[in-house]
Order: C-alpha cells, then sequence, then structure tokens
C-alpha cells in the first residue's frame, strides 16, 4: 500500500491531467449557450430549429472515461470539432433556404408590384389618348365653327357694302332731295 502512495505521489503534474480530462463524454455535442443566435441579430427560424436540435439531442450515457492519451484528447477534440462544423453547416444551410425563400418572395411581391404600376401606366395612357383625341376634335370643331363664323361675317360685311350701304345711300339721296323740293332750295354745284 505504502508503495502505491508513494507511487502516485512521485507522479508529475502533467501525468496526472493526462489522466482524468475536464471534458466528459457524457456532455452534449452542442450546447445552445455557445453560439447566441439572437445577439448576433440571427434571430431566424434556422436558428430556432438548431437550438431545438441541440435541446433534443440525446447525450450519449456511456459512463464518465479517463482520457490516459494525448490522442485520445485529440480525438475528442476532432470529434467535437466536426460536431460543431456540421451543426454550422445545417445552420448555414437553413440560414440560406431562409434568404432563398426571402428572396423569392420579395422578387414575387416586387413582380406583381411592378404588373400593377405596368397596369396603372397602361391605363394611364389609355386616358391621355383619350383626352388627347377630345381636345383634338374640340379644337377642330371650333376650327370649323369659326371658320363658319368668319364666312358669316364677311358675307354679311360683302352684302352690307354691295347692296345696303349703296341703298342707304340711295335712301338718303331721296329723302335730300325731297326735302330740297319742298323747301326750295336751290341745287349748288361743288
Amino acid at each position: 500500500m505504502k508503495k502505491r502512495a508513494i507511487a502516485a505521489a512521485a507522479k508529475s503534474p502533467e501525468e496526472k491531467d493526462l489522466t482524468t480530462s475536464p471534458l466528459p463524454f457524457a456532455t452534449p455535442l452542442f450546447t445552445p449557450n455557445l453560439f447566441d443566435f439572437k445577439s448576433k441579430g440571427f434571430a431566424t427560424s434556422s436558428s430556432k430549429k438548431c437550438l431545438a436540435l441541440a435541446s433534443t439531442r440525446p447525450t450519449k450515457s456511456s459512463p464518465q472515461k479517463t482520457l490516459t492519451k494525448i490522442s485520445d484528447l485529440r480525438d475528442l477534440v476532432s470529434s467535437r470539432t466536426d460536431s460543431i462544423k456540421r451543426h454550422l453547416d445545417l445552420s448555414h444551410a437553413e440560414i440560406l433556404k431562409d434568404i432563398e425563400a426571402s428572396h423569392s418572395r420579395l422578387s414575387k411581391r416586387f413582380k406583381i408590384q411592378t404588373q400593377a404600376c405596368q397596369q396603372v401606366m397602361d391605363e394611364a395612357e389609355k386616358e391621355y389618348k383619350k383626352i388627347y383625341d377630345r381636345i383634338g376634335e374640340s379644337a377642330q370643331a371650333m376650327e370649323a365653327s369659326y371658320g363658319e363664323f368668319i364666312k358669316e361675317v364677311q358675307a354679311t360685311t360683302s352684302r352690307a357694302c354691295k347692296i345696303s350701304i349703296p341703298e342707304l345711300m340711295q335712301s338718303a339721296e331721296k329723302s335730300i332731295e325731297s326735302l330740297r323740293s319742298r323747301y326750295g332750295i336751290p341745287l349748288t354745284s361743288g
């Protein structure tokens, strides 16, 4: 017994550290607190799925083994790193799926909005053409009525110049002649 106690006491501190592991095998491969997605702004459904997967993953129920060699420690670290990489890849894939779904939804919305804008533009173009045509028809009607009005004015003026004024002159001359004869005023030639 004394020999065992002396042998245990004679071991160096490095040898003691190799015989017991600070990381037991029964710990889960992924802890939710390891990656806080919400604080980094990644509060997506994929991060929630990863956290749900991590919380429901069964832990190894094997008894805690002590690591006796550095190679065992390396294997443990390697398996944990691979597990973390797999979880990161899964999270990355889920995030990419969510981003693609969001992009698809935004693309569809953009397409619908573009079609609606195009439809409104087409309707506005039709209304513009209708109004333009109405203005053109109104302008043509006004031009035609103005032409008729000018023709009537010219006809009236022409008639007044050709018929009414000479008739008025003859009537005025007759009235002057009758007044002269009535009052006996001699005709003066000038």
